[in-house]
């Protein structure tokens, strides 16, 4: 089958939107497939969007391929007879992070009327699909509310070559491998530490969205009093220094406000055989981890995080068991390119 797997992007950052495309074309093609990847670029700013929406309608994609498979919002107005959408998210801004300090527009009539046109036009291009497919069950839910839409959750794995991965142990710091922004919250992992009463360290990893943002972490690490056991590594890491964190690791934190998915860090832990930390707001992430199987679930404040880093520190056993189950748990949920790729194509489960 000749298929397109196009994908909006912001030039020059990278990240888990632009991977899963690369992995899915690449998994695709591993199954015989003729694919073609189209990244095309996207404004972020509320005032950009409605032309460039435009734009993307009238893209001609209508006879360039047997299948196009879309991801990442909001590709899915491209127009094809035989369309896959596979939604990562909404406009998230005006959607779920509405009522949050995140929201992308002002809560008055102008702005309330940008936030129903989007939804129009994702509720149209939605229903368009012949396959509609979400990232998580949280999505899904979203897709229901906003959209009145019923779509398949389809759970991404990892792609590349997995067997990187390995464990060295349970050692002794926390490790959280993420882009480094506000909504990610590493500040709740690094004021957590002032409460911890065992000699756990924490290593966070990861590009800045702004050197403001480090800049808050490092004044939050000296204020902590727990400074000397807080590494930062600002940058985008390579794969091999990834994985050899996280086979050394105690346990993988990833704590976002309301994520819409488990996220790469629960998945690259659970390759890892490692716990993973993660707090009760965190959306996605809780439909990987559960609370004492797969790692802990804190409430979202520091003293109930450093509970729970202590208590795998004292207890490598516990924190062994969880990373086996953290290993079986991609089993259970069926996140494999075999499935994934059946799915894609519009072949049975």
């Amino acid at each position: 089958m000749r298929i397109i797997v196009a994908s909006t992007t912001v030039p020059h950052v990278g990240g888990g939107g632009r991977l899963i495309v690369e992995w899915t074309a690449e998994a695709l093609r591993a199954a015989g497939h003729e694919v073609e990847e189209f990244y095309l670029p996207f404004p972020t700013e509320p005032d950009a969007i409605l032309p460039a929406l435009a734009g993307l309608r009238r893209m001609p994609f209508h006879a360039t391929c047997d299948r196009l498979i879309t991801i990442r919002w909001p590709a899915h107005v491209l127009q094809h007879d035989n369309k896959a959408v596979w939604f990562i998210h909404h406009y998230r801004v005006v959607f779920d992070l509405w009522d949050t300090p995140y929201r992308g527009v002002p809560d008055d009539p102008e702005g309330r009327a940008f936030r129903e046109l989007l939804r129009r036009v994702d509720t149209d291009a939605l229903a368009e699909a012949r396959d509609l497919y979400t990232n998580s069950l949280i999505v899904r839910d979203r897709v229901h509310a906003y959209n009145g839409l019923e779509a398949e959750p389809l759970f991404p794995p990892l792609g590349g070559d997995t067997s990187r991965f390995h464990c060295d142990g349970y050692g002794e710091f926390v490790f959280y491998p993420s882009r480094i922004t506000p909504i990610k919250r590493q500040l709740l992992a690094v004021q957590a530490m002032q409460y911890t009463r065992t000699p756990v360290r924490l290593v966070i990893a990861g590009d800045p969205v702004n050197p403001d943002v480090a800049d808050e972490l490092r004044r939050a690490a000296a204020a902590s009093g727990a400074g000397g056991r807080i590494e930062f590594r600002f940058r985008w890491i390579s794969e091999e220094e990834k994985a050899d964190l996280l086979a050394r690791c105690l346990a993988v934190a990833y704590l976002p406000l309301d994520e819409d998915s488990y996220g790469y860090p629960s998945l690259e832990a659970s390759h890892s055989r490692k716990p993973v930390v993660t707090v009760t707001d965190a959306g996605g992430a809780l439909e990987f981890v559960r609370d004492g199987v797969e790692g802990c679930v804190a409430e979202p404040e520091p003293a109930a995080l450093a509970a729970a880093f202590d208590r795998l520190y004292e207890d490598r056993a516990l924190a062994e068991r969880m990373g086996e189950a953290s290993f079986r748990r991609r089993g259970e949920l069926r996140i494999d390119w075999d499935h994934v790729v059946r799915r894609l194509v519009g072949e049975p489960a």
